[in-house]
């Protein structure tokens, strides 16, 4: 990943109020072309919220978000749905997330639709992204009810990627997986970037997970940026005592080390 001058994603002083709740309260970001950001926090920290923001989803109260240069803060219905081109999302539920009345075909095929994609079109580039999150091509004539959870967040990637978007925000994509399968996952993710460019915010609660996919981490707590540096500096020697309990909290494979991680863990929220 080489950094640009110009960041494709641009987060500028951002706020979200709901009433009193303060969600955010002025986050400033950068993602660059082809750059995966991490975006990591306990729920209620914000993260999720700054993802919806730049999705146009929640309504901010301060602050600006560039994409490409442009002011997306305030963008209309109509902006909202030519940025749709560009900006992408993949959510934390697969099920939840896929019409579980449609095929995999079709839930392919409605963004190209919307898009003005030819049907003959659609379907060469709907087999061709089948192959690319590896799945089988007979895959389109089935229901999302027919595959695991791991199969249907690769159906979510398809879907989110099939209109070859600049920006795909992931929202912990794989924290309903279990271990093995967001491994998979998290692979599939590197491997998409590699071959396409496209860039990534990250959203996650495990620094584990950010550690194998990011090249830049955000910590965030109660709507704050308390750290942010690169991926191998932040996940593995945080300086803010927040971020050092979000890496005691991550999980490891090796028991042993697993209890001595608890043990700083349980240290650490104790001082």
């Amino acid at each position: 990943m080489t950094t640009s001058a110009a960041p494709l994603l641009s987060v500028r002083d951002v706020s979200v109020h709901y009433g009193k709740f303060h969600a955010l309260k002025g986050v400033s970001l950068d993602i660059h072309p082809g750059e995966c950001v991490g975006l990591v926090g306990e729920s209620g920290s914000g993260k999720s919220t700054l993802g919806k923001a730049v999705l146009g989803l929640t309504p901010t109260t301060g602050g600006t978000i560039s994409f490409n240069g442009h002011d997306i803060t305030k963008a209309s219905k109509r902006q909202r749905r030519q940025l749709a081109n560009d900006i992408q999302v993949v959510f934390q539920d697969p099920y939840g997330s896929l019409d579980p009345a449609m095929t995999v075909g079709q839930i392919l095929a409605e963004p190209l639709r919307v898009a003005g994609t030819s049907a003959a079109t659609a379907k060469q580039i709907i087999v061709e992204m089948l192959g690319k999150v590896r799945l089988p091509a007979d895959s389109v004539d089935r229901y999302p009810s027919e595959f695991s959870g791991g199969q249907r967040q690769r159906i979510a990637i398809a879907r989110a990627l099939v209109r070859r978007p600049q920006l795909v925000i992931c929202d912990e994509p794989v924290s309903a997986l279990d271990l093995t399968t967001q491994a998979a996952i998290i692979d599939l993710f590197i491997d998409l970037q590699r071959e396409t460019g496209v860039s990534y915010l990250f959203v996650s609660h495990d620094l584990g997970v950010v550690r194998r996919i990011c090249h830049e981490v955000s910590v965030m707590y109660k709507g704050e940026i308390v750290e942010h540096g690169p991926a191998d500096v932040v996940t593995t020697t945080p300086s803010q005592a927040y971020s050092q309990r979000l890496l005691m909290a991550s999980p490891v494979a090796d028991p042993d080390a697993q209890a001595k991680r608890r043990e700083a863990w349980l240290a650490i929220r104790a001082a």
